[in-house]
């Protein structure tokens, strides 16, 4: 969040009961640099700011069976106190049982209502044994894995292990942002771990991640050297994998498949239910290659202000015009 921003913590209560939260702050902005308009979003929505960190199936916090009166008690609520001009909610699972009624209760309340950007984010259903999950892969996947298990036995003094305490902890969340920097650097790129800010927020959010067991860094490491770390979160009986640092230069062997392997076979083992990858980006085609099941999540965004409603219709019609000329264009050239 910046300096200037609000926070709008919303609790919604039935009696003595609390049946829902939405974690909301405010961010003044401008449109087409003249209208200022103030847009409400989840805690930890990513706007494109210099090292922002990004969450992932972002939603409102409610009871079970009460989450249509704690959809409607927020628009209440926006409406009684002039909350805001406009609502863009990042990356909501579609398949939430409050992702409908946001869109339902916004346009009964004259909001313009779009949904603005999607992305996939694979996941596994985790199966009883190792075995059931390599039936699941298509035959290339599966001789992938087995390949790269084989080159393993072939690097001496090669070991795979977890951050086990916070002295740990330090050395691997150095590896870690140490070869995701290598990596992106060498695609000429500053990669996540550049931006102070990002890396500050990990510095102080894995060791409470540790001490409650919801952290595991999983490294692999030969003579030593370490090769690849997975960052990964485990809660509610699933793992989801955040970020990673891999040593792409070195060839013996495709360092992340190989940990990502482990990683699934381990999670089977203890009886896990879902391996989640998180959306992919535009780098992330092996993800689809582990996993065959996906979510969708979506960017829900709401007009409420006059100035908010034109500009969002003009800048639509401008790219609906655009995405029309662009092929008679080329076809011209």
């Amino acid at each position: 969040m910046e300096t200037n921003d609000e926070l709008r913590i919303l609790v919604v209560e039935n009696g003595d009961a609390i049946i829902g939260i939405a974690p909301f702050y405010v961010r003044k902005r401008f449109i087409g640099r003249i209208y200022p308009v103030r847009r409400m979003m989840f805690i930890g929505t990513q706007e494109h700011g210099e090292g922002d960190v990004g969450s992932d199936y972002m939603d409102a916090i409610y009871r079970k069976g009460d989450e249509k009166s704690v959809v409607h008690a927020i628009f209440v609520a926006i409406a009684e106190h002039d909350l805001c001009d406009e609502i863009y909610l990042s990356k909501m699972d579609t398949a939430s049982n409050t992702f409908n009624l946001f869109q339902q209760e916004a346009r009964s309340a004259g909001f313009l209502v779009m949904i603005t950007d999607e992305f996939v984010s694979p996941y596994i259903k985790l199966p009883d044994t190792w075995d059931d999950y390599l039936s699941t892969l298509t035959s290339s996947m599966r001789y992938k894995i087995r390949n790269e298990r084989r080159k393993l036995q072939k690097i001496d003094h090669s070991e795979t292990n977890k951050v086990a305490n916070a002295e740990d902890l330090e050395r691997g969340f150095k590896e870690l942002s140490e070869l995701h920097k290598k990596r992106w650097g060498a695609k000429g790129a500053e990669g996540a771990f550049s931006h102070p800010k990002f890396k500050e927020f990990h510095e102080r959010i894995m060791p409470l991640l540790l001490k409650n067991g919801s952290l595991e860094l999983v490294r692999f490491s030969e003579h030593g050297n370490t090769r690849a770390v997975l960052y990964n979160i485990v809660y509610n009986n699933k793992i989801y994998f955040y970020q990673s640092g891999i040593d792409t230069l070195d060839g013996r062997a495709a360092y992340g498949y190989l940990l990502h392997s482990h990683c699934i076979e381990e999670a089977i083992m203890r009886g896990l239910r879902e391996y989640d990858f998180l959306p992919k980006g535009k780098s992330d085609d092996y993800k689809g290659r582990f996993a065959k099941d996906c979510r969708i999540l979506s960017d829900l965004y709401m007009a409420r202000s006059w100035p908010a409603k034109q500009f969002t219709k003009a800048k639509e019609s401008a790219r609906s015009i655009y995405h029309t000329v662009k092929p008679l264009m080329r076809r011209v050239s």
